[in-house]
């Protein structure tokens, strides 16, 4: 069997509470100071131009998965504090119980295991390795790890502040096998245990040969931490609420991708970082399911279209075999066509989400905004 034309991925959005000081959100780039009854921020870091995926735009931080990340050694690591490994298998699956999505029941990249076979002869469980995935690619391109010592404070963030990881910084970023290195000098583990899987998003077809199958986890944590970019991968940072990031995007001071910002919609419907925190935890259950957006183009713009939308096709096409004609229509035109709603509609770089139909795995719909038209 043929490998897919993509790659595995793994992201981390990362939910900070605000103190009492931060709440006019002055980390944001256009420095507003404007109040906002939101009391949590989101971070989001700024790829280089230099990238070859997703060049400027401001992401949440991730990447894709290595084959370390199954590495047997981690279940050494997690035997080593008292966590027992059928233990830990049970806990972490019976958190869900709806949709699994490929990249849970079929990872690809374990088709490359046949030249690492030694090593992973007893591979982790997809759950826990891309959970460790996005936890190492925070911590390359942010330098926060999210670990923890013990397993009675398992469910608690800890953001790993020690001069001693500055060393660890710069190996893990220049082999991501050395983050098993980093928790085995630290006798620490990655903090799997704070991450909900939020949803899972496939790089549309039209986007080239580049693409991810990647699966967003959320993390609240109860502090904001210190961010130290890499300044190779990402360049900048921004903290803010989410209807300030969809502000910036919508004003074109910043350039969110259409997942980011269709994300931020959805969290715009939680002012409060105890709403997040327990909505992530209650939704997780119900599992999630891939979204692969169908990109279709016409006279004034684009549309990225999401299952659930009655244009969204019964049998999406995975590799771009069939890809969509173009049509003269306006944006406005082909929506009135339809009744059920579920897309991104894209006019000079904007993107602006429109939801009007009830979703799967007891998600939220993002909060509705008015269509741009400049």
């Amino acid at each position: 069997m043929s490998r897919a034309p993509w790659k595995e991925a793994s992201t981390l959005i990362s939910i900070a509470r605000s103190s009492f000081t931060n709440k006019s959100g002055e980390s944001l780039e256009s420095k507003t100071k404007q109040l906002t009854s939101t009391d949590y921020r989101v971070l989001m870091v700024k790829r280089s131009n230099l990238s070859s995926f997703m060049a400027s735009a401001y992401v949440f931080p991730g990447g894709h998965v290595e084959i370390s990340d199954y590495s047997s050694k981690w279940w050494n690591l997690f035997q080593r504090l008292g966590i027992n490994k059928e233990t830990l298998i049970k806990d972490i699956r019976s958190r869900v119980t709806g949709p699994r999505p490929p990249m849970i029941q079929n990872p690809t990249i374990l088709q490359e295991i046949d030249t690492h076979a030694n090593e992973f002869d007893n591979l982790l469980i997809p759950e826990i390795a891309l959970r460790i995935a996005a936890i190492r690619e925070t911590f390359e391109e942010t330098g926060v790890a999210l670990l923890t010592s013990s397993p009675s404070e398992a469910r608690v963030v800890e953001a790993y502040e020690n001069g001693d990881l500055s060393k660890w910084y710069e190996k893990v970023r220049e082999s991501g096998s050395n983050f098993i290195n980093l928790c085995d000098q630290t006798n620490q583990v990655p903090n799997i245990w704070s991450l909900y899987e939020w949803s899972d998003w496939l790089t549309p077809t039209s986007y080239g040969r580049k693409r991810f199958d990647t699966m967003f986890y959320i993390c609240c944590l109860n502090k904001q931490p210190k961010v130290v970019l890499d300044n190779t991968e990402v360049t900048k940072l921004m903290w803010g609420t989410p209807s300030e990031l969809i502000d910036e995007h919508t004003n074109k001071k910043v350039y969110l991708a259409p997942p980011q910002v269709y994300e931020l919609g959805r969290l715009n419907n939680l002012t409060k970082f105890d709403q997040v925190e327990k909505f992530s935890r209650e939704r997780e259950k119900f599992g999630v399911e891939r979204w692969l957006p169908i990109i279709s183009k016409y006279s004034d713009g684009a549309i990225s279209l999401l299952p659930g939308d009655d244009a969204f096709p019964s049998e999406p096409d995975l590799i771009g075999d069939n890809p969509i004609a173009d049509s003269n229509q306006t944006l406005d035109q082909m929506r009135l066509e339809v009744k059920n709603l579920n897309r991104i509609e894209l006019r000079d770089g904007i993107g602006t989400y429109l939801n009007n139909c009830q979703l799967n795995c007891g998600h939220l719909s993002p909060v509705s905004l008015p269509i741009n038209r400049t």
